[in-house]
């Protein structure tokens, strides 16, 4: 049995975390499939990935049970291919958005937060976790909280390990859409279907752009803009764009 399940839906691609009896806890397996998807949907040129899970959660968290006992060679392998998926999520260069049901809790919150979007059910909560465990945030939630909720509440979360519901979770930034759950899926792939039809090469770029503005100066974000800007008209969606305009009709984009 495969532990992500791969399907098409209108131009996006939907990914489902496929271990339901363990409320999709990651272990070392999941995290390498999903490494080895997630490569092959950017060597693929994917126009939206969706990321979701099968049964009653979207994500339980790392495998407690493959942690128990393990030596530093084992944690060691753990983290790593955390942080190799995590990142590969987060880089790429197409919309993704995380579906969330159920538990998005610890490992399973930090794929949620290497999403662009993260559309919840009513059903959802969210709980950073790790320091349960007596260990710091990991992979990219260190980062993106502190942008999502802000400094201070990033860290009242994180020292106290607080629950949130769908509706907390909505009203402090952490996600963008709220749903009843029977409309979580419907509202999710409709969205992704109108990304999957727009112009990928510059949601690629626009993507890139404002995810490093954190990490450069205006000065230096502007000249980036630029030279992204120049490569975006060399695109067959560019040349479609004004084409459309000209014959005053809607563009139809394939992301070339």
């Amino acid at each position: 049995m495969t532990l992500v399940d791969r399907r098409e839906h209108e131009g996006a691609l939907v990914l489902t975390l496929n271990r339901p009896e363990k409320r999709n806890a990651l272990n070392a397996t999941l995290w390498e499939e999903l490494h080895e998807v997630l490569v092959f949907a950017s060597e693929q040129h994917a126009r939206c990935v969706v990321l979701a899970g099968a049964g009653k959660a979207f994500s339980a968290g790392g495998d407690v049970s493959e942690a128990d006992g393990a030596d530093d060679a084992l944690y060691q392998r753990i983290y790593s291919l955390t942080h190799r998926a995590v990142e590969a999520l987060y880089r790429l260069p197409c919309p993704t958005i995380a579906m969330v049901h159920g538990a998005a809790v610890g490992a399973g919150l930090e794929l949620a937060l290497a999403c662009d979007f993260r559309f919840a059910g009513e059903s959802a909560f969210f709980e950073i976790g790790f320091t349960k465990f007596a260990a710091p945030p990991e992979a990219i939630s260190a980062a993106m909280l502190p942008r999502l909720l802000g400094l201070e509440q990033a860290k009242r979360w994180v020292f106290t390990g607080e629950r949130w519901t769908g509706e907390q979770a909505r009203a402090n930034g952490l996600v963008g859409e709220l749903f009843p759950d029977e409309r979580l899926r419907e509202e999710t792939l409709a969205f992704a279907a109108q990304l999957a039809s727009g112009p990928t090469g510059a949601y690629g770029m626009a993507k890139k752009l404002m995810n490093e503005s954190y990490e450069r100066s205006v000065e230096d974000t502007i000249v980036a803009t630029f030279h992204e800007g120049i490569a975006s008209m060399k695109t067959q969606d560019a040349a479609e764009a004004i084409q459309a305009m000209v014959e005053r009709r809607e563009p139809k984009f394939t992301g070339r």
